[in-house]
Formats: C-alpha cells, structure tokens, sequence
C-alpha cells in the first residue's frame, strides 16, 4: 500500500467526515487484459468482483473464483524454477499489482516462471465510500490483534501449488523447485499453509514480507525463508523477533532483513529509503537456493 493505513485513513478523512460520493484517489477499473494464461483454482461465478485503482495500486475486491496468473520469464532466460506470489490486502482485498504482477515481472526478469495468486477474500461493501469506511475500521487496528484466519484462502494456496506441480512438465519446470513469497495477509495465509497443508511439502523455499511477527509456527516443514519488515511496521512492534526466533528453533536457514524505514505495505512501491531493495535482496538469496 503506497502509505500506512493509519495515514490513508486521515487523508480521506473517513473518521471524521461524511462519507463521499467517491474518495480522493478512488476509482472503480474494469478488471484488465493480464498478460499470461489464467487458470480458474475454483469454478464458481465471479459475482460482484471489482478491481479497483487507489493511489495508483489495484486492488481486487470480492474475490470468489480464486485464479492463478502464469507470468512467464522474460527475454529467454528461462531457468525451470517458479515462485508462487501471495499479495496481501487484509483479506479484505488481494493487492494484485504493487504485491503482485509487479514481483512476477521482476522474478520473470531473472528467469523466473511467476504465479500470481487472487484467493477468496472477505465480501465488502460494494461502493467506494462503504469499501473506504470499513477499511478504515479494520486498518485501523493493524498491530493490536491478530488477523483472523480466512481458510478459503489457505486452501487457495494449496490448490495453486497442486497446478504448478500438475503443470510443471508442461511448463518445463523443476517440480522440486517451488518457492512461495507472501506479503501481509498472504504471508499469514503462507504460514497457516505450512501448519496446516500437505502441499507445503512442496514448497523448496518461502518468503515473508511483513508477516505477522507474533507467529508461532506449530507443525509442518521449515524451508529456507527469507523475511523482510520495517522497524516503524506495527507488526514488527508487536512481535519482535518472536516469529524469527521460532523458524530458527527448527531451521537454521533465515534471511533476515529489518529496515529503518518503509513501514507497512512498501511492497514495489518506492519508499526512498533501504527497504526499496527488498526485491534486489530477496533475488540475490533466490540465486543460492
């Protein structure tokens, strides 16, 4: 999210204001041509999905048909290894560009086959100022509680693993060579995953960036990870190390990048400050895996 919710929320005025016809910086997108093959996760009608543009994002909203988007590597470099991409949104939305396409292009950069992940999120209100409101109420609370679980989007993830495994031949794919990188809500969904799914089993290495550090990973298998947060990020506030220290009780490969600036949600939008380069880091420790 191109800036903390605490301070989106004030620069819409939706705790103190009426609500608008259509907030600054808010506008309703028809979903887009994505570049790449679909693959429908689960056959059920689109219903009242919408993508939506805020500050330059886009945001997926009432997502029900969980879909995959293949993005192949780029310039002939292919090199047989793939990354599932897991946005976050607060299970309220599925931050489908900045956590996203944005992350596969570079992973496809580099010879990655990227798989961007749009699971099942929470239903929210239609328009843009009842969208914005309770945004503004949940958002509000980041790093005072715990997010809730929303299994359809663990089993989401499960089912997104089973197609890359599926596909992998067809696609040229190492199958022993399956990462996963989850932001926010999507790395909470990549840990319930590793609890809680055989699929995880799969998975070569993970990424968590900005995840909720008061986790304690109970059961499941210990990949190579890489996380990165802000010192300023609530969550990091809450939770410290806890969520590292945990990993390391059961693996001792963790990369570990804590920023001094970027906050919550820096995702590929630029921050001006060192965590701008959690993408160029996290490639670099793809290379050795």
């Amino acid at each position: 999210m191109r800036k903390t919710i605490a301070f989106l929320i004030a620069l819409l005025g939706l705790t103190a204001a009426p609500a608008m016809a259509q907030p600054a910086g808010f506008t309703a997108e028809t979903v887009p041509a994505v570049r790449g093959e679909e693959i429908v996760l689960n056959a059920v009608p689109t219903g009242g999905e919408t993508w939506t543009r805020v500050f330059g994002q886009v945001w997926a909203r009432n997502v029900q048909r969980s879909t995959l988007y293949v993005i192949r590597p780029m310039n002939g470099r292919a090199n047989g290894k793939s990354v599932i991409v897991v946005p976050g949104g607060g299970y309220m939305f599925v931050s489908i560009d900045s956590e996203g396409f944005r992350v596969a292009d570079r992973l496809a950069a580099q010879g990655y086959t990227a798989f961007v992940l749009k699971y099942r999120v929470n239903p929210t209100p239609p328009t843009a100022e009842g969208f914005m409101a309770e945004m503004a109420a949940k958002f509000g609370q980041l790093g005072k509680g715990e997010l809730p679980d929303l299994p359809p989007a663990v089993d989401d993830l499960a089912s997104a693993i089973t197609a890359v495994k599926a596909h992998a031949a067809e696609w040229k794919l190492d199958p022993t060579q399956i990462g996963a990188i989850g932001f926010s809500a999507g790395s909470r969904t990549l840990i319930r995953l590793i609890e809680q799914k055989p699929e995880a089993a799969l998975l070569h290495h993970v990424g968590l960036i900005y995840p909720p550090m008061t986790q304690t990973v109970t059961g499941g298998p210990r990949p190579p990870l890489f996380l990165a947060i802000a010192a300023g990020d609530p969550l990091f506030k809450q939770g410290g190390l806890k969520l590292v220290d945990n990993w390391l009780k059961e693996s001792n490969t963790v990369e570990f990048h804590l920023y001094i600036g970027g906050e919550h949600g820096f995702g590929m939008m630029p921050k001006g400050t060192t965590s701008d380069r959690w993408i160029d880091q996290y490639i670099d420790w793809l290379a050795v895996q």
